[in-house]
């Protein structure tokens, strides 16, 4: 009943929503869309121009992020195309506390540059040191002659009588004392097998022993570790004045130097005469001044790498071993001519080639 009059009552609404919509799409019609008069003439060019920077900057900027790793790389000082820092570290590169062994540069160091470019290891083998590849068939009197010898012992009895003064001192030097207790124990293992006489060579295989004792087994710090090896030492220092101390244990006349001297200890040893050789000697000038002491390190040099190629080390039968260990004896020893014909361009050439020889053969046998 009441239908007709809702319908009355809807029309007005009806009528003023479809005026407001009239006089909507009238105004749309003359603003425009765009809420204004769009330009004359249309410039899309402006707009692509921003876009295509971003990649003009990236292909300029991504060439130079190889180049600035390429001048690093090219900055590193190499040997033959092998860096410096390959061979490894030394954390005892001060070896004793009273003597500094640690490399100190000197002007017109040329050593880390030199331009010399050494010959392939096969070209270095003189027969002077050359050697079975046997201690007992070793020329021990070229590698490390009698004097150069016993001046490295008595070096080490230095080195030792300052570090066990006291437990404080014995604290303070503990780490390095294995290094040179092995090497002790090396150099007395040749003097067994030396053509040539020491004051104390009749003792030399309860030296070497008494030495190798103490590298036998890691020090530790404290009063108790230093009392350990303190009759040991005693008893060295009897046998380095000339005579035999009481009760001393028996001991072999001839012992393999791979069961008297660790071959890591040695090699640190090496790393420390290599390193002042290196820092030390840059100039004609340095190799007169540091003779005497250039002649001992390059002599211990040519015994190390030679001691290591010895039955017991694991490696008298890999000839990829030997052709590293052999070069650099025999270039230790040139080293040592260089020094006492006041030559340094052989000197220089010759400490490379001692270079190159420890680098490769760290590259390839070094865990």
């Amino acid at each position: 009943m009441n239908e007709p009059e809702n319908r009355l009552r809807q029309k007005p609404i009806l009528r003023s929503a479809a005026l407001s919509y009239t006089c909507l799409s009238i105004l749309l019609l003359f603003t425009g869309c765009g809420g204004g008069t769009p330009p004359a003439t249309p410039q899309p060019q402006p707009t692509a121009t921003p876009a295509q920077a971003p990649a003009t900057s990236v292909a300029q900027t991504a060439p130079t992020q190889p180049a600035k790793s390429d001048e690093k790389k090219d900055s590193r000082k190499t040997i033959d195309g092998i860096p410096y820092d390959v061979w490894f570290d030394n954390p005892l590169a001060v070896a004793g506390n009273n003597q500094a062994v640690a490399p100190v540069s000197l002007p017109g160091n040329t050593v880390a540059a030199t331009p010399t470019t050494p010959a392939p290891a096969g070209e270095m083998k003189p027969a002077a040191a050359s050697g079975t590849p046997t201690s007992g068939g070793i020329d021990w009197k070229t590698i490390m002659p009698m004097p150069v010898l016993e001046s490295q012992v008595k070096d080490i009895r230095n080195r030792l009588t300052k570090n066990m003064q006291s437990v404080g001192t014995y604290n303070n030097s503990y780490l390095e004392i294995p290094m040179f207790t092995s090497t002790l124990a090396a150099l007395a293992g040749i003097v067994t097998e030396h053509p040539e006489d020491v004051g104390w060579k009749k003792n030399a295989k309860h030296l070497r022993d008494l030495a190798a004792g103490i590298s036998a087994a890691p020090l530790k710090r404290g009063a108790k570790s230093f009392r350990e090896i303190q009759v040991p030492y005693e008893q060295i220092i009897v046998i380095m004045n000339g005579s035999l101390p009481a009760g001393i244990a028996a001991a072999d006349e001839k012992k393999p130097l791979s069961e008297v001297a660790s071959m890591g200890d040695l090699m640190k040893r090496a790393d420390i005469a290599s390193k002042w050789l290196k820092s030390n000697v840059g100039n004609a000038d340095a190799l007169k001044s540091e003779k005497e002491k250039v002649i001992e390190e390059a002599h211990l040099l040519a015994a190390i790498s030679k001691i290591i190629t010895t039955e017991g080390y694991g490696y008298v039968d890999d000839k990829g071993f030997l052709n590293h260990a052999n070069p650099m004896s025999d270039a230790s020893l040139k080293m040592v001519e260089a020094a006492k014909g006041d030559n340094f361009p052989q000197f220089d050439e010759s400490l490379t080639r001692v270079y190159k020889a420890c680098t490769q053969c760290h590259s390839e046998y070094k865990e």
